[in-house]
């Protein structure tokens, strides 16, 4: 009877530790775009259990627009957001102490797609371009393409159609003649269109996203913060060692399957979409900056040696330092 008690007070001691321990597991809440494999890294991290052996508590919160998201940081309804760098100039211009600490998705994740006859960005002049918005990212990157070629991007008809599904759509269908997009192999395989180019290699210094947080809660929640960028860049290094086993956790929540799926790995891949070492780099900031007040995306200038803090970034290559990427195929 004596061992049982004591087996039995063992035991509740260790369920109670544990609770506690669970308990004390500090939570980010964190705000993405929607679900695709642009965001899936984050969901390696928690299914393969990157973010439970750093000791923190993700919230994944998608959200369809990089406006909404912007909304839910500025609203405080996430504690960070992996947004577009755009909007992340435009909060802090309009008053946002905000500070970008690194990145996951740092590269485009764009291909260039037209209809067969238009063989490069100049002969799209007279046609029809389609974009999500005015100010949108698809519109932001093809201003971004044609300055890099001094080409006039008022000779392009631009077309208001969507999100990345409904342009990739309307191109198929013949609605528009152009538009920006994920990799898309069925687009890949439609005889009457052709990828023009992968953007990240045509914009090397456009910073796609960026992880941003408010300044006080960087002071606040530094701890937490840290461990889930150890957990997300952790989990980026296995994915791009990984390929089979990435791919089956993807499967479970992309609408992609086999070659397709594995198709779109190898271009994320070739195209260094996901930062393999969660980095931040001022000067892709002060080209984002210099192309929004350029092309009049951008209002007024911001002061980017207080935006950037690099701080974590440091901290993180201190813990587990730095990768090369993978060569693509």
């Amino acid at each position: 009877m004596k061992l049982r008690a004591v087996i039995l007070l063992l035991a509740a001691m260790l369920f109670s530790h544990g609770t506690v321990a669970r308990a004390e597991m500090p939570t980010l809440k964190v705000g993405l775009p929607s679900l695709s494999m642009f965001t899936i890294m984050y969901h390696v991290a928690q299914d393969k259990g990157f973010f439970e052996k750093e000791g923190v508590k993700v919230e994944v919160n998608h959200f369809e627009s990089g406006s909404i998201n912007m909304k839910a940081l500025l609203a405080r309804a996430v504690d960070i957001s992996d947004v577009e760098t755009g909007a992340v100039l435009g909060a802090v211009g309009n008053g946002a102490d905000l500070r970008v600490i690194g990145s996951q998705s740092q590269n485009l994740h764009f291909a260039l797609y037209a209809k067969k006859g238009i063989n490069n960005l100049k002969e799209m002049y007279g046609h029809r371009f389609g974009i999500s918005g005015i100010g949108g990212l698809p519109h932001l990157v093809i201003l971004a393409l044609l300055d890099g070629q001094k080409l006039d991007s008022s000779k392009l008809q631009f077309v208001t159609v969507g999100g990345t599904g409904a342009r990739l759509r309307a191109l198929a269908g013949g609605k528009i003649d152009a538009t920006l997009g994920s990799f898309s192999p069925k687009i890949e395989r439609e005889p009457s269109l052709h990828r023009l180019l992968i953007v990240s290699h045509e914009l090397p210094l456009y910073m796609a996203q960026g992880l941003v947080v408010y300044a006080d809660t960087l002071k606040n929640k530094r701890d937490a913060i840290e461990r889930f960028m150890r957990g997300i860049v952790k989990a980026t290094r296995w994915a791009y060692a990984n390929k089979a086993d990435m791919l089956a956790v993807a499967g479970k929540h992309v609408p992609l399957k086999g070659d397709d799926l594995s198709q779109v790995y190898d271009f994320y891949v070739k195209a260094r979409v996901w930062a393999i070492n969660g980095e931040v780099d001022i000067n892709r900031l002060k080209y984002m900056q210099a192309l929004g007040l350029k092309t009049k995306t951008q209002s007024k200038s911001v002061d980017l040696d207080k935006l950037v803090n690099t701080d974590v970034y440091k901290k993180l290559v201190s813990d587990i330092g730095t990768k090369e990427y993978p060569k693509g195929n």
